[in-house]
């Protein structure tokens, strides 16, 4: 109900609030194509215009910073998760930008075009709100998928092809437990060419051993535990005229037969931060 009446109320209202508070808030996502279960980063912008310091709490009992994300139908997609954030102190003509994924929040199941606004609660003056961020979130292509057992439940593994940008075709990595309604892991590895397919093996360990395409010749090898998180990235070059693969050995280890690393110290494991749709799960928001 909250929702559907700050709808109703913020065209005219929201205007006027912005021009008689003591805060200007606006709100932009970094691109407009997301993949299912993706993380969605909000940046949040808020600007102190008053005449005297200002501090930002959930004092009054409730969140100051909340969310309104509507489908392309304009119905309100209701919160199934609501934010704790930190205090935000702003000083006279301050301005913070704050980073935030809506994902845990929402959990966006469905594809489709979405609008998400941020809603601030300024105490005395009202909730202030900021023009609607469009963007659309999509299925994929599934390359490849595998079920396993891992801890008594069945997980499934999914290699999918999607585009975030229109020049770029990235491999994301799904680890999810359907029947458990928990995502553990829905990354980007890095960019892949469509001319040959990824070569995929498990180790006794459970870990995931992948290999894609990213350019000519030039191949990216990346190790994944269980759960999804990246261990290690590696880039391999084709080497008198062998690509390099992935092979199994007598004791089930994971190995790269054929090619040649080209640079030991490409392994990116910051990509694991990028881990993010485990339900529950607690939002996130970080200072730029």
């Amino acid at each position: 109900m909250r929702c559907l009446a700050l709808m109703g109320a913020l065209g005219l209202w929201a205007a006027g609030s912005i021009a008689m508070a003591q805060i200007q808030v606006s709100a932009q996502a970094e691109r407009t194509n997301y993949l299912l279960y993706e993380r969605v980063d909000l940046l949040v912008t808020v600007v102190n215009i008053g005449d005297t310091d200002l501090i930002l709490n959930n004092d009054e009992g409730h969140p100051w910073l909340s969310f309104m994300v509507t489908k392309h139908n304009r119905l309100p997609v209701s919160p199934e998760h609501h934010g704790d954030f930190n205090a935000l102190k702003l000083k006279v003509g301050e301005t913070k930008t704050l980073r935030i994924n809506l994902t845990p929040l929402f959990s966006f199941r469905e594809e489709g075009e979405y609008k998400a606004s941020a809603v601030i609660d300024l105490p005395g003056q009202g909730e202030i709100i900021s023009p609607p961020v469009p963007f659309t979130v999509l299925k994929g292509r599934k390359i490849w998928t595998q079920v396993r057992p891992v801890d008594g439940s069945q997980r499934t593994y999914t290699l999918l092809s999607f585009s975030p940008k229109p020049d770029t075709t990235a491999l994301y990595l799904r680890v999810e437990a359907p029947d458990e309604n928990i995502v553990y892991a829905n990354i980007s590895l890095g960019e892949i060419i469509a001319s040959v397919e990824p070569d995929v093996l498990f180790d006794p360990k459970g870990n995931i051993h992948i290999i894609q395409p990213i350019a000519m010749s030039t191949y990216l090898y990346t190790r994944a535990d269980e759960g999804g998180k990246v261990l290690d990235q590696r880039v391999f070059k084709t080497f008198h005229e062998v690509r390099p693969r992935l092979a199994k050995m007598e004791d089930g280890n994971v190995t790269v037969s054929g090619g040649m690393v080209q640079d030991p110290s490409t392994a990116r494991e910051r990509l694991s931060d990028a881990q993010g749709v485990k339900k529950p799960a607690t939002p996130d928001a970080s200072l730029q």
